[in-house]
């Protein structure tokens, strides 16, 4: 009987930690879907609250077939949610947030532009840079257990560093 008890108890804790880190996620869908209204983007999803829906271990990567990094760290993607795309001065933009590499994986946000030469700058930290495919991506994976990485703020501050470094170039 008293390993019913435990049984029951662990059940109940289980569930409010999936309950909790799926409220976790509402406002960071909502904040998102504000970035791509004022930034004249499309939200395009999912919300990453599913990735807590075992029907959502089965939706691919909602991402353009153009957009592809072949190497470290996005070789390895295994969900995607909060999928935002959009143009600056024709320029293809990308913000996603993702689970990435092995077993578990690591939470990690990206911001993506479909450009060779890298449009962020040399100060980036704590981001990182990568590029492959065409695409040039900062990401930034999880603090301890932030389930998103990059705020909007700093989301926001990239995409103006992006922006006044296109219109330079056009």
């Amino acid at each position: 009987m008293k390993y019913v008890y435990v049984l029951a108890w662990l059940a109940v804790v289980v569930g409010f930690v999936f309950r909790y880190a799926k409220v976790l996620f509402v406002p960071r869908a909502k904040d998102m879907r504000a970035l791509a209204s004022r930034w004249g983007f499309q939200y395009i999803g999912p919300p990453a609250s599913r990735w807590f829906s075992p029907s959502s271990l089965k939706v691919s990567p909602p991402l353009p077939a153009s957009f592809s990094l072949a190497c470290y760290p996005a070789d390895e993607t295994k969900l995607v949610g909060n999928v935002i795309k959009g143009q600056q001065s024709g320029v293809p933009i990308l913000i996603f947030d993702s689970i990435i590499g092995e077993g578990k994986g690591a939470y990690c946000t990206f911001i993506a532009c479909q450009n060779e030469q890298n449009p962020f700058g040399t100060d980036i930290s704590p981001d990182h840079l990568v590029q492959s495919g065409g695409w040039t991506a900062l990401y930034r994976l999880r603090f301890l257990q932030i389930t998103w990485t990059i705020g909007i703020q700093r989301i926001e501050n990239h995409l103006n560093k992006l922006r006044v470094w296109l219109g330079l170039r056009a």
